[in-house]
């Protein structure tokens, strides 16, 4: 398959760390064997913040985590690269896998804004505030809470520092003041994986005024394979078609270099019927081929949109 792929969410790091698997050959949905078809592949590698720690401990299981995943990368370092910059992914050959980092859930800060330093120092370049109900920084997408005065000069350091805020997991309230400090600041945002609330209602999905406001910042929006954000409540399972549903609504608000794809691997087990991993994502580009999608438009929603938005990093 020549196929390109960047996907702006996954959970493998924690699982891997979580369960001891191996980052060559796992049976989670993403390992280096399950990517080697893709020409081009590129992951953004989040590490989240397990909720029933405290914020402190959360912050220590960052750098196990972390320390962990860098080191499956150094064991596998002529087939998997740890990227901080674009300048970083340019160098990459093709059939390697090229990661970079991001955590989800910036309560591991514990209150003490200069650890996003030592976060961005360590290779962090896209940071999420929440995660779900409210912690010392705001609301998260369950919640009605703005940010506190924390989470702004937290947002606000990150935008100087030059990560990318990430709003799939906040509130309505936090969403509109990070548009307003990323416009202020003339940095784009995104939301890395959510899908379209008028095609699916869910609190994890965004509205058409959002959907817009990222791709005016310059953000990019990466689809969920996640069932609940692709059919909302409900028992039905999710198919490539809901995925494609999702993209053809983008596509119409004008989001031809909006959307993308964020997966959410190793974060749900609700994956479309036909997906089973990264490895059968191929599915997703076929369908997509059989409902007219060009190739031209295929290359952009799995790689050269992200791709271009890196280009900014």
């Amino acid at each position: 398959m020549d196929c390109k792929l960047i996907d702006l969410h996954c959970d493998t790091a924690y699982r891997m760390y979580k369960e001891k698997k191996p980052l060559r050959s796992n049976d989670l949905h993403i390992a280096l064997d399950k990517v080697s078809g893709f020409k081009k592949y590129v992951q953004v590698a989040a590490v989240w913040s397990d909720s029933e720690l405290s914020d402190e401990e959360a912050y220590s299981a960052f750098w196990r985590i972390l320390n962990n995943f860098k080191m499956e990368i150094e064991a596998n370092r002529q087939s998997a690269v740890l990227c901080r910059s674009f300048d970083d992914l340019a160098q990459v050959r093709d059939g390697a896998a090229a990661f970079f980092l991001a955590v989800e859930d910036a309560r591991i800060l514990s209150g003490n804004v200069e650890r996003l330093h030592e976060l961005y120092d360590a290779g962090v370049r896209f940071i999420s505030l929440n995660w779900k109900g409210e912690n010392a920084l705001g609301g998260g997408y369950d919640t009605n809470a703005p940010l506190t005065h924390l989470g702004r000069t937290v947002a606000a350091m990150a935008l100087d520092l030059g990560m990318v805020l990430d709003v799939s997991h906040s509130s309505a309230r936090v969403f509109d003041e990070i548009a307003a400090m990323s416009a202020e600041a003339k940095r784009p945002f995104i939301a890395t994986h959510s899908c379209a609330n008028s095609v699916a209602p869910h609190p994890r999905n965004l509205t058409d005024e959002q959907f817009m406001r990222i791709s005016a910042s310059g953000g990019i929006v990466g689809i969920s394979l996640v069932g609940p954000h692709l059919c909302g409540a409900g028992t039905r399972r999710a198919a490539i078609a809901d995925v494609i549903n999702h993209i053809e609504y983008f596509l119409g608000l004008d989001g031809q270099h909006t959307v993308c794809l964020g997966c959410d691997f190793d974060g749900t087990d609700s994956l479309p019927v036909e997906i089973d991993s990264a490895a059968t994502l191929y599915r997703l580009a076929d369908a997509m081929s059989a409902r007219n999608f060009s190739d031209e438009l295929i290359s952009a929603i799995f790689y050269q949109n992200a791709y271009n938005f890196l280009k900014k990093l």
